[in-house]
Formats: C-alpha cells, sequence, structure tokens
C-alpha cells in the first residue's frame, strides 16, 4: 500500500499513469452512455411525435374524405337510396378509422336574418333567458338586422355600441355569418354556446320546418307552429348543414362542419359556403 501510494506522489511514475488512464477512460464511458441515453430518448420523443402527427392527418384526412361522401350521397336521384337531412347519424368504417356524418336542411335551423321576435322569443325562453334580457336581445337583433338607425325600444344602435366602449357597431344589414350572432349587444359567449347548434344565416325563411329539426328545437317550437309534413330525404336546389367526426385507429379525433348549396341542375352541381374545423359543437352530430 505505502509502495502504490510512493508511486501516486510522483506522477510520472507507471502505475500512477495507468491509474488516472484508467479513470479517465472509465468517466469517458460513463460520458458516452449518457450522451447514446439521450440520443435514443430524443429519437423515441421524435418519432412518437411524428407518429401522432401521422395520425392526426389520418383522422383530419378521413373527415374531408367523409365531408365529400356526404355531399355525393346529396346528389343521389333514388329518393330511397339518398341518406336523411334531419341530423340523424350515419356511421361509416374505413381502413384508417372510422367517421359518423350527420347532414341536416338548414330549413330546421333558426335562420338569424330572418326569425321573429315570437319565434326568438320562445327559444331564449326555452334556454332558461329571463324576461328582460330577452326583449333587450330580440330589439338588438332587430336593430342589428334592419338598414335604419331607428332603434327599438329596448334595442341597440351605432351610439349604444360606442358608449358600452364596444369596438364595432350594429351592421344595418343581414348577418354574414352565425358568429356574427356573438356581437350583438346582450348576447354572452355562453348563450351564444348554447344557441348556435340551431342556427343558421342560410334557410331564407322565418319558419322552421320541424321535419328537419333537432329534437330540442321541435320541443321549443311544436305549440307555437304546425309540424309540416314531407320527406326526410333531401331535395335539389336546398343548403344543408354536414356535420363530420373522424377518429382514426390510433386514437386522434378531427371534425369538421360545412354548409353546402345543392343545385344539382347546374353546373357545378353544388358549392361550399362556408367551411370549419373543428366542428362547434357535438351538437351537430347528437341532434
Amino acid at each position: 500500500m505505502n509502495t502504490f501510494v510512493g508511486h501516486c506522489i510522483k506522477p510520472r511514475a507507471p502505475g500512477c499513469q495507468r491509474g488516472i488512464a484508467l479513470v479517465i477512460v472509465l468517466w469517458l464511458l460513463i460520458l458516452l452512455t449518457v450522451i447514446a441515453a439521450s440520443h435514443a430518448r430524443v429519437i423515441r420523443t421524435e418519432i412518437r411525435l411524428a407518429s401522432n402527427q401521422v395520425d392526426a392527418s389520418k383522422a383530419r384526412n378521413l373527415a374531408e374524405a367523409s365531408a365529400h361522401h356526404a355531399i355525393l350521397e346529396l346528389l343521389v336521384l333514388d329518393e330511397a337510396l339518398r341518406w336523411p337531412v334531419n341530423g340523424s347519424v350515419n356511421r361509416l368504417r374505413y381502413v384508417d378509422g372510422e367517421v359518423a356524418i350527420a347532414i341536416r336542411d338548414a330549413r330546421g335551423l333558426i335562420d338569424i336574418n330572418w326569425i321573429s321576435a315570437a319565434t326568438l322569443d320562445k327559444v331564449l325562453a326555452g334556454l332558461g333567458v329571463p324576461k328582460n334580457q330577452r326583449q333587450s336581445l330580440i330589439d338588438a337583433t332587430l336593430d342589428w338586422r334592419d338598414k335604419d338607425s331607428l332603434k327599438h325600444l329596448k334595442g341597440a344602435e351605432d351610439d349604444d355600441y360606442r358608449r358600452a366602449g364596444m369596438k364595432w357597431a350594429a351592421r344595418d344589414g343581414p348577418f354574414s355569418s352565425i358568429e356574427e350572432f356573438r356581437y350583438v349587444m346582450g348576447m354572452t359567449n355562453p348563450l351564444f354556446e348554447r344557441l348556435v347548434p340551431y342556427l343558421t344565416v342560410h334557410s331564407n325563411q322565418a319558419r322552421v320546418n320541424l321535419d328537419y329539426a333537432p329534437p330540442w328545437l321541435v320541443s321549443v317550437l311544436a305549440d307555437t307552429q304546425n309540424t309540416t309534413t314531407g320527406s326526410t330525404t333531401a331535395r335539389g336546389g336546398s343548403t344543408y348543414h354536414i356535420t363530420v367526426w373522424a377518429s382514426s385507429n390510433g386514437g386522434s379525433n378531427a371534425s369538421l362542419e360545412l354548409v353546402v348549396r345543392m343545385t344539382p341542375t347546374r353546373d357545378p352541381a353544388y358549392s361550399i359556403l362556408s367551411w370549419r374545423a373543428p366542428a362547434r359543437s357535438i351538437n351537430r352530430v347528437s341532434g
């Protein structure tokens, strides 16, 4: 022991040099092992992320392909084979996953450009909105879409929005989209989210055709307007809301909703009016 210590006291002694070299080699091995393990972990993470991106892309592609599938279904001439347009769900299985598709005739939804004050009041009451708040929102909606600057009793015109510190004013024209309804004075985000599954700007009629309406809307409006009778299949020249939910085999999900105007006797046979991904609400599918 004393001899070894004596040798190590002299740096140039052969035994001491061999000991230092061994320590250096051991530390290099440890360092290389740590680097290799870290590199392997990075590679595994990158592979997992790439795999997730590929799987998410599969889900998006499924959703988009299924949207075009739904459009083709609307062009089917045989009414017996045509998909229903009352919001019922059609489920399809593909190699890469499965999808749920719902088509609803826009006439089964509330057109906020045409809805009457009485019908809007009925819908808001069905959601539990207090009477005073309902009247203010109804009047503000009428002021938003009419072309004049005359204010309804509890409504809101440009000056009211400015006084409220808002950076916008009443459009004084038709709503250009459902989302625009958010900006009407008196509308709140929670209330809008509850309303949005039942709204459209594409039916161009004040009445809701209950043949195509979601169950909740039917329950609210059934006693205020007569339920029309007729087929729940597609009719040429109408507008439809399509909602698609896709799930890949790897567990990724994607959704979208679009509005399509069908003109089968013209070229092109259809036009896409809006395209949104992801979909606003699963209620579009569940009804």
